[in-house]
């Protein structure tokens, strides 16, 4: 005090802080309760507007990755195509998918280059049709129409096959080599595989099977 009041003695200065110390006794030494309390409540009003109370975080749920959904769907339209497909194939006479089967043959032919082609995918087809014919005779269920029918479809497949082979040999004399070793060799496999089913068939089934073994003998030449 005596350096901010250099005109009064140390006496004096010290008479003053008596008197502000009894001033400030007598006044309570502070703010009233009343005004601590309303000043409090504002405080916390201000803080409330400030900081809302935080919402409880509600967990993301995983979200799908929906790039990798058309793959899936084209992985699953191959499998099924693949799956429909080795079923159509594998397919007998009297099976739901054996129209489409017979279809898919019938417009391999169709699309074929030229009648040298057209006559290997008929040599084809009838050698399949034997195959039919032997699963019809040892299935179960020996429905003899079917039998009949395919029997049928296979002469006439063979007949097919002929036709084209005929009208090659007639257009390239170099091939006629070749396509009479191919007849030879189916005449040979036909014969082989007729003959062993010749036992399971009934008599109008073998009646059949003779006719088509005649007419197969004679279209190959002689060794």
């Amino acid at each position: 005090m005596g350096k901010w009041l250099p005109g009064i003695s140390r006496r004096s200065q010290a008479r003053i802080q008596n008197r502000v110390s009894m001033l400030g006794i007598r006044m309570g030494g502070g703010p009233r309760p009343e005004f601590r309390s309303e000043f409090r409540e504002r405080l916390l009003d201000a803080s409330n507007q400030e900081d809302p109370p935080a919402e409880r975080a509600v967990p993301e749920r995983p979200r799908v990755r929906l790039s990798l959904l058309p793959q899936f769907l084209s992985l699953g339209l191959v499998v099924t195509m693949v799956m429909a497909g080795l079923a159509t194939y594998r397919s007998m006479p009297g099976d739901t998918l054996y129209p489409l089967k017979r279809a898919a043959e019938s417009t391999l032919f169709h699309l074929s280059t030229d009648d040298a082609e057209r006559a290997g995918r008929s040599f084809d087809y009838a050698e399949t049709r034997a195959h039919e014919i032997e699963e019809l005779l040892g299935s179960t269920r020996r429905e003899n129409h079917l039998i009949k029918e395919t029997l049928q479809d296979m002469e006439n497949t063979t007949r097919s096959a002929i036709t084209s082979l005929t009208r090659v040999r007639r257009r390239d004399a170099k091939s006629d080599a070749k396509s009479t070793g191919q007849l030879k060799r189916f005449v040979q496999k036909q014969r082989h595989q007729i003959e062993g089913m010749l036992p399971k068939m009934d008599v109008e089934q073998q009646r059949r099977a003779h006719g088509y073994l005649n007419y197969i003998e004679g279209l190959a030449p002689p060794d």
